[in-house]
């Protein structure tokens, strides 16, 4: 199976990319234990894909950027400019935002997609204000290890999406020389969270050979400050 690249793969994938997976389940569950109150924060989602994670959110304002127009036109909407929600088209590389504009950011399941980790670090850092939660997700290496890819379903095939592995230490390295300090590591694995999913789908048996398996790396750093 040949990879799809970045922008073709979520093009295809937008029109039913809000279903849940067993992946992004898992991803959430970390996700909430490592994000600080957010009620009078601003949030930025950045590779915020259709942005249904940004509305149920509650952050004081929140900004989304993804680079692929289809997914936001397909969620909460391309473009928007609401006194609390906003939406842009923008790289996590070269994110259209100032300096220091946000108190709390995600990156989630995006990082995996960009072979320049440092490219990306420097901006979630560059946009970071002092003392601010960044927390990154990433498909835990490995998940890739044992032969796992990151996949969709459209058009009635399946797709591979091109995917960069990044080890602990990689993403370390970048953080640090962004001015971002670790404060939370997390691993997510498949276990019982996630059984229904696949029985849903009649493979209980690879549920069984995936137990246990680490799928998700997450870890939150503090803006220098």
């Amino acid at each position: 199976m040949t990879a799809l690249g970045v922008r073709e793969a979520y093009r295809l994938w937008a029109p039913t990319y809000a279903s849940e997976t067993a992946i992004t389940h898992i991803e959430t569950e970390l996700v909430d234990r490592m994000t600080p109150d957010l009620t009078q924060a601003r949030l930025l989602d950045a590779g915020c894909g259709e942005g249904r994670r940004l509305r149920a959110a509650g952050a004081a304002h929140a900004v989304g950027v993804d680079l692929s127009p289809e997914m936001l036109k397909a969620g909460i909407g391309l473009d928007l400019d609401q006194a609390r929600l906003k939406t842009r088209v923008g790289d996590v590389r070269a994110l259209p935002l100032t300096d220091a504009a946000f108190d709390v950011i995600w990156c989630r399941l995006v990082i995996g997609h960009i072979a320049e980790i440092d490219a990306a670090y420097d901006e979630l850092g560059r946009v970071a204000d002092r003392g601010a939660t960044v927390v990154v997700t990433d498909f835990h290496p490995d998940a890739h290890a044992a032969g796992h890819r990151r996949t969709f379903r459209a058009e009635g095939k399946v797709h591979e999406i091109e995917h960069f592995v990044h080890t602990l230490e990689h993403h370390l390295h970048a953080a640090e020389a962004a001015g971002l300090r670790l404060i939370q590591r997390r691993e997510g694995s498949i276990g019982p969270s996630v059984r229904a999913f696949y029985e849903r789908v009649g493979r209980l048996e690879q549920y069984q050979e995936h137990l246990g398996l680490p799928v998700v790396l997450a870890l939150a750093f503090r803006r220098a400050g």
